[in-house]
């Protein structure tokens, strides 16, 4: 599988990079950016064959299976849209569009070209996630009565050109954080919330600093989500899952591999198994490639990601910034 990537982003290197070099099969191919000469730069940095011009010059070429978007958010919709019908595949990065109305209409592309879209919740691949899931279908835990979930981490705005405290190009911690807390929450009730309230602290430039969301799901299932990327924030990430039965709790659930905790106690038993240091990045490229290869889907593709962005427009509806997501 030939791979152009969509921006030189920073996410790029641990996202594709480094996981395309070990993977049978995966060819870094190209690289398109804003700025051709960082384009050619970060190419001949990275061991791409070549980069390419611009971005349509990119989707344009034929000897690329596969399109990786890590352009901000508010390009995510378009870029995705024109690799579609260009006859690509796409990775694109979460989160996945600006609203769900952008949502659908890549999904929409995706179905009229016969080309896969997936958004890049890398998490969701690792064996770490698989095992907290493969307890809770196994019942270990009872029946769900609460999640709790938490992603911090301190993101400066760069003296106003960080990306992510911009409200033009997708920014907000709900957004770039929250969402991987509300996708844990999502992958293990793998339904909507029938209630949602949320509140926000919001930056000068009008995107949530902080934002607390609280989700009632079917059969009265409580999830409580928050995150912050104030000034100073420490890194945390968790997610706590109450049953009937007993609990799990996951510490780092993000990037388990850089030292996650894993942990089931129901009753007299307690389990923490061995987390497996290999990068969700490169789990989730080998198992994207082998199903595109193989034509099996994935769980981060068609209906979760309507589901995802349904929900996040929700919250931020529901903390009364609706209108960050239809600029």
């Amino acid at each position: 599988m030939r791979i152009g990537c969509l921006g030189a982003a920073r996410i790029t290197p641990n996202a594709i990079i480094h996981p395309a070099r070990v993977r049978p099969g995966a060819v870094l191919q190209s690289v398109a950016a804003r700025d051709p000469a960082r384009a050619r730069s970060f190419a001949q940095a990275h061991g791409f064959k070549r980069h390419d011009e611009d971005y349509a010059a990119l989707v344009r070429a034929p000897d690329i299976d596969i399109v990786y978007n890590a352009l901000p958010i508010n390009l995510h919709a378009e870029w995705s849209i024109k690799a579609l019908e260009a006859g690509k595949h796409v990775i694109c990065e979460k989160p996945f569009a600006m609203n769900v109305r952008e949502a659908a209409q890549v999904l929409a592309a995706a179905r009229a070209t016969g080309k896969r879209v997936i958004e890049a919740f890398h998490y969701r691949y690792h064996p770490g996630f698989l095992q907290a899931l493969a307890w809770i279908d196994a019942g270990e835990i009872g029946l769900i009565s609460s999640i709790d979930a938490v992603f911090n981490i301190g993101i400066d705005d760069r003296g106003g050109t960080e990306i992510r405290h911009l409200p033009e190009t997708g920014g907000g911690a709900f957004m770039d954080l929250g969402c991987y807390p509300l996708s844990w929450t999502l992958n293990i009730l793998r339904t909507r919330p029938v209630h949602v309230e949320a509140k926000a602290s919001v930056t000068p430039r009008g995107v949530d600093e902080k934002m607390e969301a609280t989700l009632v799901f079917p059969g009265a299932i409580t999830a409580r989500l928050s995150a912050s990327m104030a000034a100073g924030e420490a890194f945390a990430a968790r997610l706590h899952v109450k049953g009937s039965k007993g609990e799990i709790v996951f510490a780092n659930p993000l990037v388990p591999h850089h030292g996650g905790v894993l942990t089931l106690k129901a009753g007299q038993k307690t389990l923490s198994p061995r987390i497996s240091r290999i990068s969700t990045y490169t789990w989730q490229l080998d198992t994207i490639l082998f199903a595109l290869e193989a034509q099996v889907p994935v769980p981060t593709e068609g209906e979760a990601i309507i589901m995802q962005q349904e929900v996040i427009d929700g919250v931020y509806a529901a903390a009364g910034l609706k209108a960050l997501r239809y600029l």
